[in-house]
């Protein structure tokens, strides 16, 4: 099945818009709340929970901005949680950078690596999600606008600071947009995560919305292939339960 993003990425400009509407109207500034406000990722979280769904889970199977135990902390909101037989099939992570890429970029990455140590510290020490293991999935939606597409330069005030050599050749030439696929794919490659998803959105001149996605192994279908195995492992595994 080709799976259409144009219109979520349509549904997501259009609540980003909404967005700062409506802190304007309260008088509001749009950084920082703006990013708290969830609407734009609905619809994206909708369209993975299919995928699921899609696969052979049953609807309620599979569900949205869900709870799960923490092992480093009390419990961690999941965007997509997949339960078959109540056994975890599958957590998804949904990100998106629209604005404030330089005060933000580090702590996502930061954010998604703890997420999925919590989850598998969890199974790992006390088989809360049942006989499966962990399997997890983080996706990231970036605004291509909100960058220049310029490399990102050390500060003077930066390079002082060094102490051992930053001489990672992937990192020579970046730019926000740039960091966060090469963190994806090596946290595919490094199996932190099992699948991910990254998309790089813009407004074209006329007010269409363009997109890409820049890593081979980590598209909408990969991402809906990947899960399809996922859920037909998790149903031929538990068949007899």
């Amino acid at each position: 099945m080709t799976r259409d993003v144009e219109p979520l990425l349509v549904n997501w400009w259009k609540a980003k818009k909404d967005a700062v509407a409506r802190l304007a109207a309260d008088g509001r500034s749009a950084t920082g709340a703006q990013a708290r406000d969830a609407r734009h990722m609905q619809s994206i979280a909708m369209f993975v929970r299919q995928m699921f769904v899609d696969a052979g889970l049953t609807e309620s199977d599979v569900t949205v901005d869900s709870v799960v135990p923490g092992y480093y902390r009390r419990s961690k909101n999941w965007d997509v949680v997949a339960k078959h037989k109540g056994h975890l099939v599958g957590v998804v992570e949904l990100k998106s950078q629209a604005s404030s890429s330089g005060n933000n970029a580090n702590n996502r990455i930061e954010e998604a690596i703890g997420s999925a140590v919590d989850a598998k510290a969890v199974q790992e020490l006390t088989g809360a999600f049942g006989n499966l293991g962990v399997w997890a999935a983080w996706c990231m939606t970036f605004n291509r606008d909100a960058e220049s597409g310029e490399p990102i330069r050390l500060t003077p005030a930066q390079k002082a600071k060094i102490r051992f050599p930053l001489d990672d050749p992937a990192f020579q030439i970046m730019t926000y947009a740039s960091q966060y696929a090469i963190a994806l794919e090596r946290l595919i490659s490094q199996k932190v995560y099992d699948a991910g998803w990254m998309l790089i959105t813009w407004l074209n001149g006329d007010g269409t919305v363009g997109h890409s996605e820049p890593i081979p192994t980590a598209t909408v279908e990969t991402l809906a292939t990947q899960i399809e195995a996922r859920v037909k492992f998790a149903i031929q595994a538990l068949r007899d339960e």
